[in-house]
């Protein structure tokens, strides 16, 4: 598609500072003619883009994260390559963002700064004390998502029952009903099947470090705060979260079985002829945490499977 002759005359729109006016249309205008020219002054001279695909700062510390869970960590050369990167990226404000010069984000500043204390570093260097002074203001391990506490709880740093429910019976739910796999987004189910394995058996892998400096008991979770009004979507999945953290404890689950062989059926489905499940890592990393749990738990439902997750974990750093 052509590009509009208007958008092509960099002075088509009228600049702030050129008219002095502030009003939001005004503003909108500034942004987008600064965006267009930046935009433009990028492409190439025969018509495209190219560009490097970065992430955030997740990717390099649920890395080092993975290799601990799988007893990968001996791989020193590849983890403190993957921990200077870190550092690089650590903002001013002592924390990390999910992109440049953002706002710190209490999980990825977790995530940063426990596997850079897996790599080695010293918390009493000065950029692990500023992470962990920004972390602690920002509430501490309490504050963090969902997705980053089950990180911590398989490497023991954080207790299962405080992890949100994810049971593997959801794969069983027929697509005509509300709660089902396929009314997710793709990027969403290749993460949550795997993890309901994950979930099925709560593995926790004994390592010889610990972030409890970074706990603030004083500072009740955001997660688990209950909505002042009763009927709210929050209320109602923590009321069903909680039914079924009851009904896990109490062992009813007549369905466990046949679930657990769907959702590995269904990852493994998935995961053929690909470089991964759904070709992006955090399913990736969760395919080879579920099977390793399975390994490790003394049910060996898929060792091709689980040895080929293992390998293409490894190749992620080369």
């Amino acid at each position: 598609m052509a590009i509009p002759q208007e958008i092509l005359n960099r002075g088509a729109y009228p600049s702030i500072r050129e008219s002095g006016e502030q009003s939001f249309e005004a503003a909108v205008l500034d942004a987008t003619e600064r965006a267009q020219n930046w935009l433009l002054e990028q492409q190439a001279g025969d018509g495209y883009w190219l560009g490097e695909l970065e992430g955030d700062s997740i990717l390099e510390s649920e890395y080092i994260l993975l290799l601990a869970f799988l007893g990968l960590e001996r791989n020193k050369d590849k983890i403190q390559a993957l921990a200077r990167y870190l550092i690089g990226l650590q903002e001013e404000h002592g924390g990390w963002s999910a992109y440049p010069e953002g706002p710190p984000d209490v999980s990825a500043s977790i995530k940063a700064y426990f596997a850079l204390k897996l790599a080695g570093y010293n918390t009493n260097e000065p950029f692990m004390r500023k992470a962990r002074q920004l972390i602690r203001s920002l509430g501490g391990v309490d504050q963090a998502n969902s997705f980053t506490k089950i990180y911590l709880a398989v490497l023991g740093q954080y207790p299962w029952d405080k992890c949100p429910a994810v049971p593997p019976e959801i794969i069983l739910f027929p697509t005509w009903f509300y709660l089902n796999i396929y009314a997710m987004s793709a990027w969403s189910r290749t993460i949550v099947v795997p993890l309901s394995i994950i979930w099925a058996f709560r593995p926790v892998v004994q390592i010889p470090v610990d972030i409890s400096e970074l706990y603030v008991t004083s500072v009740p979770s955001k997660q688990d705060a209950w909505d002042r009004r009763i009927f709210t979507w929050r209320n109602a999945f923590l009321a069903i979260g909680a039914g079924l953290k009851i009904i896990e404890r109490l062992q009813i689950k007549p369905f466990r079985k046949l679930a657990l062989k769907k959702a590995e059926q269904w990852v493994c489905n998935h995961f053929r002829k690909s470089d991964g499940l759904g070709a992006i890592f955090p399913p990736h990393s969760q395919f080879a945490d579920g099977f390793e749990t399975t390994w490790v738990r003394g049910k060996p439902s898929n060792i091709h499977a689980s040895g080929l997750a293992t390998r293409r974990v490894r190749n992620l750093g080369k």
